[in-house]
């Protein structure tokens, strides 16, 4: 059931999109101020923060009006999907790479090359990041941002146990980092955890070690023909991970979902959970509480190489819009001048000409984010969450003691490939 709505909504996205390409019209309309629909996922003191951005913006152009709709993550993509179908799409989109390929693939975004200074813009970026944004050779978006995942702690509660801060630059092994910091777990009389060392988001802390051992996920993240993981870098880093639980790092991983730790990104602010392994986004609840927050580099296995993961987030301009001169500017502006001020937001520049600039005026705490930064892998792009989903079933069984690492990777090597050839044929 689920397949046939995603087919339909698909159908009804390639019609609209159709539909917004005979009606679109270059330029910002007949003289006077431009106006632009610009929306966004954020939370509350994000809002306020792209909000200031976008006030910038318009001080530097008064020529443009940029309308603004910021909504919390689930909300957003909900907001997409219907105004894009219905063809009443803003008219330039936030866009994170994990969640884009379905727009991307169907042609509801306005190709870039063609606008003044695109290719050029496109090549100020961070290598990492172009992929991102190009599709069979066109360009439908600019990275305007790098969500870069590293370590967060509590530390109150590693002065408790007498153990010293990690380096906010240079990373651990991650053979030093348990047996420093494992000493942060601790149980009440009944033999129940009640603080825990660390609390990571397990699917994408594994797609991190995996590369971290020297594998792959896919052999292509953008179009894949098959899965990687059935191998032996694969296998070490489920072992690796499932380590964290068995000297008791990490809560139960029946309990990290449902009891008091917070999920993976906000639980050092739950004052339980002295590490957890997420982005700059992570630290406004960190301050609204009050915790005094240290941050450091994952830590990665002896002899092996460094990987962490994020996210690549970029601006498209709609198909349909019918201001593409005035959406070009903004887009311009954010993804180039504006990057400094649009660091300010939490995310890292995509535009490496800034990069040195943000660098310096950026807080000590996040010099971690910027140590990691040249590391980030970002992870599989299919157009359907079946993959995900499949990840996440056969990790809850292998962390669940249900199966082996062996029969967890031949599981996703087989169930993956299939999912992949039904997309791809």
């Amino acid at each position: 059931m689920k397949r046939c709505v995603l087919l339909s909504v698909l159908f009804l996205m390639a019609a609209s999109f159709l539909w917004a390409g005979a009606q679109q019209e270059q330029g910002g309309g007949a003289g006077g101020q431009a106006t632009i629909r610009y929306t966004r996922w954020a939370g509350t003191q994000e809002a306020k923060d792209f909000q200031a951005l976008v006030d910038t913006f318009m001080m530097a152009h008064p020529e443009i009006k940029v309308e603004t709709e910021f909504l919390p993550w689930g909300a957003y993509w909900e907001k997409v999907r219907t105004t894009v179908v219905s063809g009443d799409a803003a008219d330039v989109l936030s866009m994170s790479h994990q969640s884009s390929s379905p727009y991307v693939t169907k042609g509801a975004f306005l190709a870039l090359d063609d606008l003044p200074g695109a290719k050029e813009l496109l090549d100020e970026m961070q290598p990492g990041t172009r992929a991102a944004v190009v599709y069979q050779g066109k360009i439908y978006g600019m990275p305007i941002g790098v969500g870069v995942r590293a370590l967060i702690y509590n530390k109150k509660l590693l002065d408790e146990a007498g153990v010293p801060y990690p380096d906010p630059e240079k990373p651990m092994t991650w053979d030093e980092f348990i047996r420093t910091y494992k000493v942060l777990t601790k149980k009440n009389a009944q033999g129940e955890i009640v603080q825990a060392a660390v609390h990571f988001h397990w699917l994408e802390m594994w797609q991190a070690l995996v590369v971290q051992m020297g594998g792959k996920i896919l052999d292509d993240d953008i179009r894949p023909t098959r899965v990687m993981l059935n191998s032996p870098e694969g296998i070490a880093a489920l072992k690796l991970a499932k380590r964290l639980f068995q000297e008791e790092l990490e809560p139960p991983y029946s309990t990290e979902w449902a009891g008091p730790w917070g999920t993976p990104d906000s639980a050092v602010a739950t004052g339980k959970v002295a590490f957890m392994h997420t982005g700059g986004w992570g630290i406004p609840p960190l301050k609204d509480a009050g915790i005094d927050f240290g941050t450091a580099p994952l830590p990665y296995p002896a002899g092996k190489q460094r990987a962490t993961r994020g996210y690549v987030n970029f601006l498209s301009i709609y198909r349909g819009s019918q201001k593409v001169d005035a959406a070009w500017t903004f887009v311009k502006w954010m993804c180039g001048e504006g990057q400094p001020e649009f660091a300010k937001t939490g995310d890292l520049p995509a535009n490496a000409k800034y990069l040195e600039t943000v660098m310096k005026i950026s807080p000590d705490y996040m010099k971690a984010f910027f140590s990691d930064l040249p590391y980030v892998i970002t992870g599989p792009m299919l157009p359907t969450d079946e993959f995900t989903s499949l990840l996440e079933a056969t990790m809850t069984d292998f962390f669940q003691d249900r199966i082996s690492a062996e029969e967890a990777v031949r599981i996703i090597e087989e169930e993956g490939n299939k999912i992949i050839k039904k997309i791809y044929g």
